[in-house]
């Protein structure tokens, strides 16, 4: 039996590998441009260490919490393309909405590229039902 692959199925598994690679990046990015937050975070103990007052460590705290956010949607998208083949439409979207929002705000950020792996998950959903994709074990 023979299985059609359309022209996007590379995207299928592009999307998540860039998602993957974005939350890494912004992890280390974290990491590095919050060193002294981090040293102090963990040097406290970790408990209680974040206060509603300390802004430089609130925002070393949700930074990294966004990249792992970001890790976990890229790897839910894997688990997708791994078990129907496809990404679900609502990856592109999640990620335009993200991309979108954070590139308003802070025009000199990552958002950018959230946007652009949106926009190739968005192409790569978009004729999902008109034509068959390859299963998981075709690969």
């Amino acid at each position: 039996m023979t299985t059609t692959i359309r022209p996007r199925a590379g995207l299928h598994r592009w999307v998540p590998r860039l998602t993957l690679a974005a939350a890494t990046v912004h992890m280390a990015v974290g990491a590095v441009a919050s060193a002294p937050q981090w040293r102090d975070i963990l040097s406290g103990g970790l408990w209680n260490t974040v206060a509603n007052d300390d802004h430089a460590r609130m925002t070393a705290l949700w930074f990294m919490v966004a990249g792992v956010a970001l890790f976990g949607l890229g790897l839910l998208a894997r688990e997708a393309v791994i078990g129907t083949g496809a990404l679900p439409a609502e990856m592109g979207w999640t990620l335009m909405a993200a991309g979108v929002l954070v590139s308003a705000l802070e025009p000199a950020s990552g958002g950018w590229l959230l946007i652009v792996i949106g926009a190739l998950a968005l192409v790569a959903t978009r004729d999902r039902h008109r034509a068959p994709c390859a299963s998981a074990g075709d690969r």
